[in-house]
């Protein structure tokens, strides 16, 4: 039987998703990634109207993780906070960096825009780790 804290689960998403907010705000790596993504502070303001399909497809994203994460938390008896730190990271080396850094080699992007984006994963998957392993 699975034993998953379903709030712990939408909790670590909520955060994980709202923390994008800071992340890629001006005051952290917003300029620098809209610099390498080639986009500018016009097109993105033309896109707001369909800026909703991005956002419900990163917080369903979100969720799919943070269960994920739970399921192999308990799956794998993680019950430390040490524990769910290592969840985490080892969920993002071997899932999330290894598929984006594939994708980046191929789109020839740059690098610095692989650790920005990797970045905010490795830290979203550290936190669900954490909040996944000791809300219990």
């Amino acid at each position: 039987m699975v034993d998953i804290n379903y709030w712990a689960v939408l909790s670590a998403a909520a955060l994980y998703y709202a923390s994008g907010t800071l992340w890629y705000s001006p005051f952290m790596f917003g300029k620098q990634w809209m610099q390498l993504v080639g986009m500018t502070p016009e097109m993105i303001e033309s896109n707001k109207k369909n800026a909703w399909k991005a956002y419900l497809t990163a917080l369903i994203a979100s969720l799919l993780m943070s269960y994920g994460v739970a399921r192999l938390v308990d799956y794998m008896h993680v019950t430390s906070f040490s524990g769910g730190i290592q969840m985490g990271f080892w969920s993002w080396v071997v899932f999330v960096i290894t598929t984006m850094a594939i994708n980046n080699a191929f789109s020839t992007r740059p690098v610095k825009l692989l650790l920005i984006d990797g970045g905010y994963h490795l830290y979203g998957l550290l936190l669900m780790g954490v909040i996944n392993t000791v809300w219990t």
